[in-house]
């Protein structure tokens, strides 16, 4: 079997992930062309805008030029391309099957983009709404009830039950929809600066809609991972770690770590998913069914599949109740608000008539 030598763990100057996809897919259009990538990277780096992606790829036009094989070039890069690119590049070199591989990883990253995107525009309606709705309660709770509690005292009415429960609740919810929109602002902007933190991941997961659309796609792209670095060949505890590296979910990414370590000691790896609350109980009889095979690759791209299908059915399900359940709930809230402080004006008035 196979061994590789993995370069460090090192974040410093690497590639953004649009930018590692760039690179992966016109390494993988010049491979599969039969093109000298020394060439073509270099008139590719000519072409594209920024700084840190057309300086690689002059370097790496450099040495390939020079005489150096890509298996060399790769490991010197070092921290610029992502640990699980990297991984799979010196896999398909290996395999001579490096064009199909990043094709493979290309699509991942592509419909993984496509699904953060649809998530963020069904979430972007009732982002607003909620905006809306917060800058209303803390309007009323700060000028309009107070107001409205004064004119009635002044004057006697006697206030109905949903008035009374309006004008003593009302700093309450108005600091309710205050958490809210700092939350739903913080959840976001804390994955983006921390995206290997773990503990955020089990608490995002249950949000409604979105938490088990999230979590699927996770566990699709960490099947998809799996199957191409196991389809060539990769140790199982060096490809639970190299798809480790390129997930998004830090829990999961801990599962995977610490299933790599079972695996070294001889543990199955069935045995070893199914004790860790990361993975569903759904992929335990997909792996087993693997390894009795053995069809290990095939297992998990089976499971990627299973998981895409459910990811993709959430997002249906996100896209058509997300926005008119929130217009309906703020709907009633705000029915219930003015009914509840205007009801008693009408009393008011008919009784100074």
């Amino acid at each position: 079997m196979m061994q590789f030598r993995w370069p460090e763990l090192d974040s410093l100057g690497k590639l953004s992930a649009e930018e590692a996809t760039e690179f992966a897919a016109r390494v993988a259009e010049l491979t599969k062309a039969g093109l000298p990538l020394g060439t073509g990277l270099r008139a590719l780096a000519d072409e594209l805008p920024g700084r840190r992606l057309p300086r690689m790829l002059r370097e790496v036009a450099r040495r390939l030029d020079a005489g150096d094989d890509l298996l060399k070039v790769l490991e010197s890069q070092g921290a610029r391309l992502p640990v699980h690119l990297r991984g799979l590049m010196l896999a398909g070199v290996r395999s001579g099957r490096l064009a199909e591989v990043l094709e493979e990883y290309v699509d991942l990253q592509h419909s993984q983009a496509e699904l953060h995107r649809r998530v963020a525009t069904a979430l972007a309606y009732p982002f607003i709404l909620l905006l809306f709705m917060t800058a209303l309660t803390v309007f009323a709770g700060l000028y309009l009830v107070d107001n409205f509690a004064k004119i009635f005292r002044d004057f006697g009415t006697e206030l109905p039950v949903m008035t009374q429960l309006v004008i003593h609740e009302s700093r309450p919810i108005m600091w309710l929809f205050v958490s809210l929109s700092g939350l739903s602002v913080a959840i976001p902007l804390l994955l983006w600066m921390a995206p290997a933190a773990a503990w955020p991941w089990p608490i995002v997961y249950r949000l409604p809609m979105v938490g088990p659309l999230l979590r699927w796609s996770h566990l699709a792209q960490f099947a998809r991972l799996m199957g191409l670095l196991l389809e060539q060949q990769v140790p199982l505890p060096d490809a639970l770690r190299v798809t480790a590296v390129g997930l998004r979910d830090g829990n999961l990414a801990r599962g995977c770590c610490r299933a790599a370590d079972d695996t070294e000691k001889g543990r199955p790896l069935d045995e070893s998913l199914a004790a860790r609350r990361q993975f569903p109980a759904s992929l335990i009889p997909v792996i087993q069914w693997g390894q009795r095979a053995p069809a290990l690759p095939d297992a998990f791209r089976a499971a990627a599949e299973m998981f895409e299908g459910r990811s993709r059915a959430q997002g249906t399900v996100l896209e058509i109740m997300m926005l008119p359940v929130m217009f309906c709930i703020i709907l009633v809230f705000v029915g219930f608000f003015i009914i509840a402080l205007f009801l008693p004006m009408i009393s008011l008035i008919q009784k100074l008539s």
